[in-house]
């Protein structure tokens, strides 16, 4: 499969499966970068906001 973010060429088992049986279009890597990381980011920011009040 081809990731939609990045362009790369993966065996499937890159890519997670939904209960259903289809796999995410997006890497494992990317999925990481663009999801965890920025929702980490934003509950630090929000965490940090909150303290500051």
């Amino acid at each position: 499969m081809i990731c939609k973010n990045c362009g790369r060429d993966l065996p499937d088992e890159q890519f997670e499966l939904y209960a259903t049986g289809t796999r995410r279009k997006v890497c494992r890597q990317c999925k990481y970068q663009l999801y965890d990381v920025r929702a980490k980011r934003k509950w630090r920011l929000r965490h940090l906001s909150r303290a500051y009040l």
